[in-house]
């Protein structure tokens, strides 16, 4: 089970580099590399373009190959922003990524996991981070729908205050499905943030809609998380009868 969602030194906020994974590691390595424009992370008040140099990371992989062996994917989490959805098209036009990721981060001002939006009433976080999420689907080409809940990590909730976002989270994965993205699992939201509950519940709606593809993914920043939990993650899959083909590799 490949992990989909993990970080290298090319992202603004990871410290691991490629080598750290491979010597860990002997099976096939993606990493999914942070575009985010307009980026109020750290600082709010001086909003930041991070974008990974694209030849910089091809000449890498091209290196580590002659090394590891032909087991390097190419792959991008777009943090999608709409009032900057010009410029992170201009940016994907020309590159060739094995694997995308489409995720929402911030909403111009604060990143979602910034201590401002903590102290926030969550009832207020949700609806606009959900409007965002819903309009990003479909903008940009992508594989993946990443860490649904990054909107509300930082928040203690229960599926019963989840539910009352139920509808528009039904329209989300519906429209998830249409688009043929996977939904992914991801290990750092559920197991560090303690969320599993909520990717439960998840689960139970995209199975209500006749949804199937998963994705899984660990959120990695640094070795330590690569992988994490996927055993947890394996027996999640079994009990809800999720098997190998559904999964995306």
């Amino acid at each position: 089970m490949r992990d989909n969602h993990l970080h290298t030194n090319f992202s603004y906020d990871a410290t691991a580099n490629f080598s750290e994974y491979l010597e860990h590691y002997s099976g096939e390595i993606v990493t999914t590399e942070h575009l985010d424009l307009s980026n109020p992370y750290p600082d709010p008040s001086h909003l930041m373009d991070d974008v990974p140099d694209y030849e910089r990371y091809c000449r890498e992989i091209a290196e580590l190959e002659a090394i590891y062996g032909s087991r390097i994917k190419r792959g991008i989490e777009i943090g999608y922003y709409a009032p900057r959805e010009a410029d992170l098209l201009a940016y994907l036009a020309d590159k060739d990524y094995d694997l995308k990721l489409l995720s929402v981060h911030h909403n111009g001002q604060y990143d979602y996991l910034d201590p401002y939006m903590k102290a926030q009433p969550a009832h207020s976080v949700i609806p606009a981070y959900l409007d965002q999420l819903e309009t990003a689907i479909g903008r940009v080409e992508a594989d993946v729908l990443a860490h649904f809940d990054y909107g509300f990590r930082v928040f203690e909730l229960t599926v019963e205050d989840l539910q009352v976002y139920e509808a528009q989270l039904l329209r989300i994965f519906q429209k998830m499905i249409d688009h043929k993205l996977a939904f992914e699992l991801n290990s750092k939201s559920m197991y560090l943030y303690g969320h599993e509950h909520l990717y439960r519940y998840a689960l139970t709606l995209i199975s209500s809609l006749g949804g199937s593809r998963i994705s899984i993914g660990s959120d990695g920043h640094k070795l330590e998380h690569f992988r994490l939990a996927f055993d947890k993650i394996e027996a999640l899959l079994e009990e809800f009868g999720i098997g190998e083909e559904a999964i995306l590799k």
